[in-house]
């Protein structure tokens, strides 16, 4: 996969995740014979990697770059004769940006990559992918030395990828149903020369050529030919050009990482596409910065909405509709580390509330109000209950089931038509502003604004919603 400046060494964390961790405490096991080798099998890996990085530059007693922390999903599938496998790997970003990667990696049987989607390997992939072992049988107190190099070109000319590292096997093990992994630590150095652009239309260029030492561990399963975990170290110094001043001066990079080996519910939901092709971005107004991504899919007996935070937060939920009103909701939810699965069933005059883990909870529907499903930051569930009343201006009651909290937002909801457009002014009971929402006639949520003390607004990201949005605001004299 194509490694961003932000993510492209993938040095060593300072523990492993729990199953590795103990897996390395298990006990001894016995020496295979024969010399290890990647195999291709038929099921597919998945792992979770967890990578806190900081670039920096040093302007006298200033540091500029702040800590970054990039998590990640992965899934690899195996394919390829024993002489020559290939491994296609899917790397799916957990922030706003949801950045997906998709590569084919031809292989050695050792794990030295031969080449990247056909082509031969640059130094701004991830040529440093596997462990590579060694040609003789992995035993407690085996030793081997290996080279990584690539070069290629970037935004700021030649770039490098060079690790040099002594490889040394501590102990066997018998652990997490494997038998023969074999424990393996690393140590080794490191220099890697890249630059990445700042500015396209100023042609602004930040680079970094930086070296410093590296410390890896390695879990590998040496009967099926697979890496079970890998954790690695570095902080990188040279020197560079930072993102905001011309000159050069020193610089660094801190980065850690973990990769574990994980087949749970949560990584295989975790690797699940977003639903529906409408996006939109909810950004903070005083810093412009994107905290929420928003993805909608929308059929007429079925509205799909998810988001996804920087902190890995990604949740999906769905209401299932019938003309104007709302049938049924399922919702998945993660934090990255568990997983919440949700549904509400809908009786006359009640709720009944599905949690995973808890009691099923009944809740009264509020008389006398238009009432939907849907938790905050996901009003495109509201769009059937609020396009159905009356546009006429005037406040009608409308109750809202937050299913996450498992509480009713209560208030009124004026409703106007302006051009092709619709206009919705939610004021609840717990806020002090109303919300603005606009929606197109057929449904299409464009534009939130925030009512809470957080000045927040949700736009489209794509060019054809931006300017129906745009001409959505002229309407409604925004």
């Amino acid at each position: 996969m194509t490694r961003t400046p932000t993510s492209r060494v993938r040095p060593a964390a300072p523990v492993l995740a729990l199953s590795v961790i103990v897996a390395m405490l298990a006990g001894p096991a016995a020496t295979p014979a024969q010399a290890p080798h990647y195999a291709a099998g038929h099921d597919t890996l998945r792992y979770t990697v967890l990578n806190p990085f900081r670039l920096y530059w040093l302007h006298g007693d200033d540091t500029i770059g702040p800590e970054q922390r990039e998590l990640s999903v992965e899934s690899h599938v195996w394919s390829g004769p024993p002489e020559r496998p290939r491994v296609t790997i899917r790397n799916q970003l957990l922030d706003v940006s949801r950045r997906l990667q998709h590569h084919v990696y031809a292989l050695e049987p050792n794990g030295r990559v031969r080449t990247v989607d056909g082509g031969a390997p640059q130094a701004s992939q991830s040529v440093d992918l596997e462990l590579q072992l060694p040609a003789a049988p992995l035993r407690a107190g085996t030793t081997w030395t290996d080279t990584v190099r690539a070069e290629g070109t970037d935004a700021a000319g030649p770039d490098l990828y060079q690790v040099v590292r002594t490889y040394d096997v501590r102990r066997m093990l018998d652990t997490l149903g494997v038998h023969g992994a074999a424990d393996v630590e690393a140590h080794g150095t490191v220099h890697y020369h890249f630059g990445f652009l700042v500015d396209s239309a100023a042609r602004k260029i930040a680079w970094l050529d930086v070296a410093g030492a590296d410390t890896e561990r390695y879990l590998f399963d040496t009967q099926a030919g697979r890496l079970i975990g890998r954790r690695w170290a570095m902080h990188l110094v040279g020197r560079g050009v930072a993102p905001d001043a011309p000159d050069t001066v020193p610089a660094g990079l801190e980065s850690v990482e973990v990769v574990s080996l994980s087949d749970t519910p949560l990584t295989r939901f975790l690797l699940e596409p977003l639903p529906g092709a409408d996006t939109s971005l909810t950004f903070e107004v005083s810093n412009r910065s994107i905290i929420l991504l928003h993805t909608t899919s929308r059929t007429k007996t079925k509205i799909s909405a998810s988001l996804a935070r920087n902190d890995g937060l990604v949740g999906v939920a769905s209401v299932d509709v019938n003309a104007s009103s709302i049938t049924g909701y399922h919702a998945t939810w993660t934090d990255s580390t568990s997983l919440r699965t949700q549904a509400v069933i809908v009786r006359p005059g009640s709720l009944l509330l599905v949690r995973h883990g808890q009691p099923d909870t009944s809740v009264a529907i509020p008389a006398g109000a238009s009432w939907g499903i849907a938790d905050y930051a996901m009003n495109e569930l509201l769009t059937p209950v609020l396009l159905a009343l009356p546009r006429d201006g005037a406040p009608h009651p409308v109750a809202i089931f937050r299913p996450y909290t498992a509480h009713w937002d209560t208030g009124t909801a004026r409703v106007r038509t302006r051009g092709d457009f619709i206009a919705v002014a939610l004021q609840l009971s717990n806020e002090p502003n109303p919300e603005t929402m606009v929606f197109t006639k057929d449904g299409d949520f464009l534009f939130g604004d925030n009512a809470d003390s957080m000045d927040s607004r949700r736009v489209p990201s794509d060019a054809r919603r931006i300017g129906h949005l745009q001409a959505a605001l002229a309407a409604v004299g925004r």
